[in-house]
């Protein structure tokens, strides 16, 4: 399982190589409007990371928790509309680091460490999340798209999150 941890580093690396290698930037008006797109995104992809660890956090786990990984199959907030946000964000990071930084052969690197992402995902993670979750993933996939870039998806995994920690509040105060 650790070694899944090693194939963010190694992309992140291969994508960013190229703008120390070769040094052409963007200019002008296309440079501030891939940096403010740069931006949005990144702020976009913190987010859309941290609901989705939170709601692994809250809603994935044995009582017993035995492990870092989810051990309980969960389709709530942010998951009830696309399987992976996490590997979603972290496949759009390097995106946005190339339109913040303006290097041309990072932006197009940034494009196939995205490509690699998704076929990572796609291929190995769904596979060994198919293996242990059975017929309930199964079904899952069947009715839930794998990514999306639908604000509203992201709301809802966001008011999921914060009613959890409310609830949270809640039974400690009392």
């Amino acid at each position: 399982m650790i070694w899944k941890f090693l194939f963010w580093p190694v992309i992140w690396i291969v994508t960013f190589l190229p703008g120390w290698i070769w040094t052409l930037y963007l200019d002008g008006i296309m440079r501030w409007a891939a940096l403010f797109l740069g931006l949005i995104l990144f702020a976009y992809m913190t987010v859309l990371t941290a609901v989705g660890g939170r709601t692994l956090r809250y809603f994935a786990h044995q009582e017993n928790r035995k492990t870092f990984w989810p051990d309980k199959f969960t389709a709530v907030g942010i998951y009830g509309c696309m399987r992976h946000p996490m590997h979603l964000g972290l496949a759009l990071f390097p995106v946005s680091i190339a339109l913040m930084w303006g290097s041309i052969p990072v932006i197009l690197t940034a494009g196939w460490s995205v490509a690699a992402t998704f076929w990572f995902v796609l291929t190995i993670e769904e596979k060994e999340t198919l293996k242990y979750f059975g017929n309930e993933y199964s079904h899952y996939m069947q009715h839930t798209p794998a990514f999306t870039l639908s604000p509203k998806c992201l709301m809802k995994g966001y008011l999921t999150i914060k009613q959890e920690e409310q609830d949270v509040k809640n039974c400690q105060g009392e």
